[in-house]
């Protein structure tokens, strides 16, 4: 039952508390560590691959350590003290109220049918041209954030603290976690195809490819049980997801948004206007329903369910 404490405490925390908007928050100082530590990998190994993996690894590693040593500090202080440890590590690894509350401001807005507070809302979570974007545009937008980051932000994390928790007990959920958020977060930070980053970042982009591989693919069973939960279209999110797995440049990324396309019974995808070009990405799932308010809603309740559900597997995976 230890590692039900430490996942249902998690998600506790999360619930009570969000994901801190602080400097000191993990994430941000994995990021700013990271920087740092790019700057001497470059001096020392110049501006390759070879850098830019020694930087990736030794980050990864380090927040990995730290991870697991915090839990190993608790328990020092006695058994509860090591749950609560983990449990607190592994809520600062997963963000699902904050993605619910973050598209909760875009559906607000277009409840006031307030375009222009719509637009900024969400231009403040996806990198498209927000101006570019009307109402069908941003619910799309809304829900393809959603399908993607469920995996990212919820059940990567949490599948990582259920193969830490099999492999070295409270301390390996712990540091397996926050091994995985700290490549999440250089694959964020490294992971672009431009000249700074096109030979230094290809590491952490593909290591955080191989990472999301398998919960990216088992969220698809948790959208699956989530949709029957919820009356939806679970065989739809099935099917779509397994026909347009192949059509993102991500290995990973369709499995979260294909499977909330069909889940919904909408389509997603389709030409995408960015910042500063327009992507043209193939459409995802089919329109038997029209993108409306309702489907945000839908997509955030989706999420929440998707998040309790994937958390049941891993602790049922932990118990077998």
């Amino acid at each position: 039952m230890e590692f039900a404490y430490i996942l249902i405490s998690a998600l506790a925390f999360d619930l009570l508390l969000g994901d801190p908007n602080v400097p000191w928050h993990p994430v941000a100082l994995i990021g700013r560590s990271a920087l740092r530590l790019e700057k001497f990998s470059r001096k020392c190994l110049g501006n390759g691959y070879l850098a830019g993996s020694f930087c990736a690894v030794t980050v990864i590693l380090i927040s990995a350590l730290i991870g697991g040593g915090l839990v190993l500090a608790g328990l020092l202080a006695g058994q509860w003290c090591k749950i609560i440890a983990a449990s607190f590590v592994v809520y600062i690894t997963i963000a699902p109220r904050s993605l619910i509350s973050h598209t909760m401001k875009v559906a607000n807005a277009l409840k006031r049918n307030d375009m222009q507070a719509a637009r900024h809302a969400i231009g403040m979570i996806t990198s498209r041209d927000p101006e570019a974007l009307d109402e069908a545009g941003i619910v799309r937008s809304t829900l393809e954030t959603l399908g993607e980051n469920v995996i990212d932000g919820v059940t990567s994390a949490l599948f990582y603290a259920m193969v830490g928790y099999m492999v070295a007990g409270a301390p390996g959920a712990a540091g397996f976690a926050m091994g995985y958020r700290a490549a999440n977060t250089l694959d964020a930070t490294f992971g672009y195809k431009n000249e700074r980053y096109i030979r230094f970042g290809t590491f952490a982009a593909r290591f955080d490819d191989v990472l999301n591989f398998i919960p990216a693919r088992l969220t698809l069973i948790a959208v699956f049980f989530a949709a029957i939960i919820m009356g939806l279209r679970p065989l739809d999110a099935v099917k779509y997801a397994w026909r347009d797995r192949k059509k993102h440049p991500s290995p990973n990324s369709t499995w979260g948004m294909v499977s909330f396309a069909g889940a919904l019974g909408v389509q997603l995808g389709g030409p995408t206007q960015y910042r500063d070009k327009i992507k043209e990405y193939p459409y995802w799932g089919e329109p038997k329903e029209k993108l409306s308010l309702k489907h945000i809603i839908q997509a955030q309740r989706l999420v929440a369910i998707v998040t309790v559900v994937f958390t049941l597997i891993c602790v049922i995976a932990v118990s077998i």
